[in-house]
């Protein structure tokens, strides 16, 4: 495990983990809550989505993870009227308060997650990397481990260090949780032994927002559909020109793997987070006629200027080989 990466030229997306107890017999009204809180993040700047997802297992909590496009605007919703005076109206719901995490790179995919925070005094922090250091390279050795990142404490919001791990299954990570080796690793450090374990399941979306509502299963298919067309048709466009104009006498299996991995990860890392932003208030919109009739005209819109652009600058300007 690493220390966080160094800050790059533009501002990283920032997320917050939430994790709470709901009380029982309220799930019902905690839900309406939950939706009223989530409309209001929507309305604040930078706002990508949110994501509510309940227990996993009987050990887990309910999550909420909150995504801004980078730290200042969640910090602007964190520190909110608006969102104290949600969060004071929604005590009601919960067996104790929240636990927050904060994290400046978003994590991937994964199937179930732990977010470990540990309070670490500033002269204390280069033997605590190298003690989670050690952690990982433990942690690499169990079935089903897909990786760990390591969160510094973000000045102004959060004074923990956060470790994030993820297993393919619980009964993977519970072999962890549970091995003679971890409890070991723990003994060696009885200095770093007070910190908090909260286990999220599945709590990191995909290219989609969920709905505004909250509803776990996010946007309709016909508009994540239509959402892909809008960043898959230029980027697909865009790469075979490149490749037929660099590598005009390349054979049709090869250049179309190659055009295949690149647009994948174009879209995945570089479009379609675009796409989403830009359509986030339509993805959001659950069965809101209008803005789902705007959001419809603007992605055809969209692609009929698409077409257009590329039929000059394909059969006017430049004729493919």
């Amino acid at each position: 495990m690493s220390a966080a990466k160094a800050g790059a030229p533009r501002p990283a997306p920032a997320t917050v983990v939430i994790t709470q107890q709901l009380r029982a017999g309220r799930e019902a009204g905690f839900r309406r809550w939950q939706t009223a809180v989530n409309d209001a993040a929507a309305e604040f700047p930078g706002f990508l989505g949110a994501d509510v997802t309940p227990p996993g297992d009987a050990q887990s909590e309910w999550s909420v993870v909150y995504r801004f496009d980078d730290i200042v605007n969640l910090k602007r919703w964190l520190g909110s009227e608006t969102r104290a005076e949600l969060l004071a109206s929604g005590t009601e719901f919960f067996e104790r308060p929240s636990t927050q995490h904060v994290l400046v790179d978003e994590p991937d995919d994964a199937g179930v997650t732990v977010v470990v925070s540990h309070p670490v005094a500033a002269d204390r922090e280069t033997e605590f990397i190298a003690w989670q250091d050690r952690m990982t390279e433990v942690e690499r050795t169990f079935r089903g481990f897909r990786g760990s990142e390591l969160h510094r404490p973000v000045p102004g919001v959060q004074n923990e260090w956060t470790i994030i791990y993820s297993f393919s299954s619980a009964e993977n990570l519970n072999r962890w949780l549970e091995s003679p080796q971890r409890k070991a690793l723990l003994a060696e450090a009885p200095d770093f032994r007070d910190f908090e374990v909260h286990r999220i399941a599945n709590p990191y979306g995909s290219w989609f927002p969920p709905s505004k509502t909250g509803e776990e299963d996010g946007p309709a298919s016909w508009k994540t559909a239509m959402s892909v067309l809008v960043g898959l048709y230029p980027t697909v466009v865009i790469l075979t020109l490149i490749i037929t104009e660099i590598w005009p006498g390349g054979q049709l299996w090869i250049s179309l793997l190659i055009g295949n991995i690149l647009s994948v990860s174009l879209l995945t890392w570089v479009v379609m987070p675009v796409v989403t932003r830009a359509l986030g208030f339509w993805m959001r919109s659950g069965r809101d006629t209008r803005t789902d009739l705007i959001g419809l005209a603007w992605s055809v819109g969209f692609l009929t200027l698409a077409a257009v652009f590329f039929y000059l600058v394909t059969r006017v300007f430049w004729t493919l080989p």
